[in-house]
């Protein structure tokens, strides 16, 4: 169906609400994005507004479980390509864990493994949202 990532974002926020939205380090404020995007790099959802810095998966499924955030489940038998930040659960595919990844991995060896084949096609195809990002 497409491609599923979160991201952090700067974010300015009135001094009263800061707290909420602090992050790590030098005590700036962001709050997490979650996108999908489809094959051409079209956004088909996006998500923002978690306060300061939160685990992918965690934002997902909060997001999942509150029904007026309308976010669209893939249809039976289809899925989000996601990173290994989330759990492999209906409608969501995450590469192997423990096994070669990134595309920059395959740059001196190609796949060898069927889990290492799988996963340089994951990440071929799972790349989309990480352009769309940018």
């Amino acid at each position: 169906v497409g491609a599923l990532d979160g991201t952090l974002v700067h974010a300015v926020i009135p001094i009263t609400q800061q707290t909420a939205y602090r992050g790590r380090g030098k005590g700036k404020c962001y709050q997490n994005v979650l996108g999908i995007c489809d094959f051409n790099m079209i956004f088909t959802f996006v998500w923002a507004g978690w306060e300061g810095v939160a685990h992918d998966a965690r934002v997902l499924t909060e997001i999942m479980a509150e029904l007026n955030n309308g976010f669209p489940f893939p249809p039976p038998n289809k899925y989000y390509l996601c990173d290994v930040a989330y759990a492999k659960t209906r409608g969501f595919l995450a590469p192997y864990r423990n096994v070669r990844y990134w595309l920059g991995d395959f740059r001196r060896r190609r796949a060898m493994t069927k889990e290492e084949k799988f996963n340089h096609a994951h990440a071929k195809l799972r790349n989309v949202i990480e352009r769309a990002y940018g």
